[in-house]
């Protein structure tokens, strides 16, 4: 009768253990991707989450205003609405998925509210109603980059809060400007 040679005990534990920690790896794998963690502080992530809920629900609200304005200038200012928040939107959502940032795609509910509440009215009415809301949303959202460009800790970020302001504050004006000739 012949014998089959043994491995030593020690060798038949480490492959144990190595066969083990891979499945174990291979099974917990898809845990590891769901738990990316972002590499921006609390604070940074929640004015990046923040930008982007605002930022479409702006890009929302310009859609609404160029088809249903009456005056021209108000469909002029919805229609750069559009155009500007679709473009920072877009190269925040970049920056967001970079620094491993989850975002929502779910439409903000207070946005939803707003915009049923302009569906309702037309002709001057919805032009001046249309633009006190942006007029809102816009010193809101200048108050919170001011304070992004001052407090955020990453320079990405922070570089992106400088380079948008100005636009944010052009809107600003420009909305400003056009309530009044209203």
């Amino acid at each position: 009768m012949t014998t089959t040679p043994t491995k030593p005990d020690h060798i038949m534990k480490t492959t144990r253990t190595l066969a083990l920690t891979a499945v174990f790896l291979m099974g917990s794998g898809s845990l590891f991707s769901a738990e990316t963690k972002s590499s921006l502080n609390a604070a940074d992530q929640k004015f990046v989450k923040s930008t982007v809920s605002d930022g479409k629900s702006e890009v929302r609200l310009g859609q609404l205003g160029a088809g249903k304005a009456d005056d021209k200038a108000v469909k002029e200012i919805a229609e750069l609405m559009v155009k500007d928040h679709t473009a920072a939107n877009a190269e925040l959502e970049a920056l967001a998925k970079s620094k491993g940032v989850e975002l929502s795609v779910a439409n903000d509910p207070k946005t939803d509210k707003v915009i049923a509440s302009l569906e309702k009215v037309s002709g001057k009415d919805f032009d001046k109603a249309f633009l006190k809301q942006l007029e809102k949303d816009h010193k809101k959202d200048v108050a919170a980059f001011e304070s992004a460009s001052k407090d955020a800790k990453d320079g990405e970020l922070k570089a992106w809060v400088d380079k948008t302001l100005p636009t944010l504050k052009g809107h600003l004006e420009h909305v400003k400007t056009t309530v009044k000739g209203k």
